[in-house]
């Protein structure tokens, strides 16, 4: 018996939580072979944990395990791929998503532009495959002479989350824009969330959007879940015009 079909023998022995990773493993087995357990984590909305003990229903200690026999299976069932057609087929699809920027909300992205500028109180977070573009940001705006606060992990932002007042700046970098770890770890932002907020997400269907005053929703969503591309890599992209606009109105 094959991994694939192991998976779908225990259907039904996954809690809600790991049958969301059930589905995505089966649509996508061939991201297993280039994500971490937290990357697999963060593109089904759990935790690293769900993860854990999906593997550990599978039989398996860990992910690691779980990693390598799916490994296994890919290499044994799946065609070695023509990698100037993917090559190809990356272009075309990073070349939509850049296209895509032009239906960024303008007036937004210049409010957001205002408030960097004009703001002493600028929050900057990202934690896990968020926390690149969020110093990206936070290290371009102080190359311009701007000073923020930023936090890369939930215990830094947990403590850095009781020093913002309603009139400070708030910047949040989620890729999939999950609600369960941010109300564990930030929960004082849900009663208290600064009035200028901004959630910056690659997930038209956030459940984090409510929380916040505007919501940035970048494109390429799609495009990442189905491909090995980095999903940093947008997020990157928009930081740079966005760095490069608040330079230009400086």
């Amino acid at each position: 018996m094959d991994i694939i079909n192991t998976i779908q023998l225990h259907k039904n022995d996954f809690s809600k939580t790991e049958y969301k990773i059930y589905e995505y493993i089966l649509q996508y087995p061939e991201n297993v072979e280039t994500y971490a357990i937290t990357k697999i984590a963060d593109l089904c909305q759990t935790s690293t944990s769900a993860v854990l003990r999906f593997c550990q229903v599978l039989g398996f200690k860990g992910y690691k395990d779980f990693r390598f026999e799916m490994v296994k299976y890919l290499h044994e069932h799946y065609e070695e791929k023509d990698t100037s057609d993917l090559f190809n087929q990356l272009t075309n699809e990073y070349m939509k998503a850049l296209g895509q920027f032009k239906n960024l909300d303008r007036s937004l992205l210049n409010k957001l532009i205002i408030q960097l500028k004009e703001d002493n109180s600028i929050y900057i977070l990202g934690i896990h495959y968020s926390a690149l573009p969020a110093k990206e940001l936070k290290f371009g705006l102080q190359d311009l002479g701007i000073m923020s606060f930023g936090a890369y992990d939930y215990i830094e932002a947990a403590h850095l989350s009781n020093t913002m007042n309603e009139d400070a700046t708030l910047i949040l970098f989620s890729m999939t824009g999950a609600k369960a770890n941010f109300s564990r770890f930030l929960s004082t932002l849900n009663n208290s969330m600064p009035k200028k907020s901004y959630l910056i997400t690659m997930n038209p269907n956030a459940q984090l959007s409510h929380l916040f005053s505007h919501t940035i929703v970048l494109p390429g969503h799609t495009f990442t879940n189905q491909s090995v591309v980095d999903t940093q890599a947008i997020p990157m992209i928009f930081v740079e015009m966005l760095l490069n606009l608040v330079h230009n109105s400086l």
